[in-house]
């Protein structure tokens, strides 16, 4: 028995041998049988607690060899070496015994197919996993790169509904809508997502607004903008000169 399946043993034993203390001093009151029902329940919660100590020692030990791979992985990726995390990704994937890391193995090995050059591979892997376990980000990162630009933004648009859109998701965004409806619409969804996106990639997009001539659309989230923070005099200021 592992030393932290022993320690949460131990906890239960402790929290039911508690409970059986709280139910001899009411058993004045509750009487025999009282005592005898809360002895019974404090049995069942020390034992409830071991199996769930017992299911995820186990759970972490099947999953114990892919895990590191799937660290080995994601290290790589941050590295910008996406051949090597494709490595360790595909060993993570065939190693793990649980949907869970399995579906963030295939989705680490689906950037690594990315960072590679790969979308059509990055999109096989990504088709593996579970739906309810999709990185949407990933998902419209790799439609973009196989030109299908507005499924991205649809993936995009989705996690924008539910609250799950990154700073990263929210750049791909407005890259997606430059390409494909133009800037007007790219300054739109970076006013929609500007808490996300922060103040530098905001700034961003006022400039590329300004030099792309849609002065109406950049004026709308400078004005929104200069309500809400003093962090862009600088752009504000050279639009309204220009």
């Amino acid at each position: 028995m592992s030393s932290r399946t022993g320690t949460v043993l131990a906890i239960g034993a402790a929290f039911g041998a508690m409970l059986l203390g709280l139910a001899a001093l009411g058993a004045s009151s509750l009487g025999v049988a009282g005592l005898r029902v809360l002895g019974f329940a404090s049995l069942g919660v020390g034992g409830l607690l071991a199996a769930i100590a017992r299911w995820r020692t186990e759970r972490h030990d099947v999953d114990a060899e892919a895990l590191a791979h799937l660290a080995a992985a994601r290290a790589e990726l941050d590295c910008s070496n996406p051949t090597a995390a494709g490595w360790a990704a595909s060993k993570a994937v065939a190693a793990a015994g649980t949907s869970r890391t399995r579906n963030r193995a295939l989705t680490t090995l689906a950037w690594a197919a990315l960072g590679q050059g790969y979308p059509e591979r990055a999109k096989a892997a990504l088709d593996q996993i579970q739906p309810s376990a999709l990185d949407l980000y990933c998902l419209a990162a790799i439609e973009s790169a196989r030109g299908r630009t507005e499924f991205a933004i649809q993936a995009l648009e989705v996690a924008q509904t539910f609250g799950t859109l990154t700073c990263d998701g929210a750049k791909l965004l407005v890259d997606c809508y430059v390409r494909e409806q133009g800037i007007d619409r790219a300054v739109l969804a970076a006013l929609q997502n500007r808490k996300v996106l922060g103040a530098a990639n905001c700034e961003q997009v006022l400039t590329a607004a300004r030099l792309a001539g849609a002065h109406d659309a950049a004026a709308t989230l400078a004005s929104v903008l200069r309500s809400e923070t003093r962090a862009f005099p600088s752009i504000i200021d050279a639009h309204h000169a220009g």
